[in-house]
């Protein structure tokens, strides 16, 4: 079973101020950002406990190229993703958006 993958819009936001970042950093760079969010979002569909609970009901998984933590719950046949988290920010902030 596949599960669907869902972004919630403060995730939207996220991955929208980084690729903007990235790319004003070096074009192409914000592109590299999409295509690793792409990989991991098809880890997620095919197994979402692959990755540790930070929390009784939230997951978190750090991005191996990009210094980002995704914040996550799973549903019967949904991924819900809350947050695209820089890890230069204050970790007590991680799940404030829930």
């Amino acid at each position: 079973m596949l599960y669907k993958i869902v972004l919630q819009p403060g995730a939207e936001e996220d991955i929208d101020d980084a690729y903007n970042w990235y790319e004003n950093q070096q074009p192409g760079l914000g592109d590299l950002f999409l295509k690793e969010l792409v990989a991991f979002y098809k880890k997620l569909e095919i197994n979402p406990k692959i990755f540790s609970k930070a929390t009784k009901r939230y997951r978190q998984a750090i991005l191996n190229r990009f210094p980002f933590v995704i914040i996550y719950l799973i549903t019967k046949t949904e991924v819900h993703i809350y947050s695209i988290f820089h890890t230069s920010r204050n970790p007590a902030e991680k799940f404030k958006r829930k």
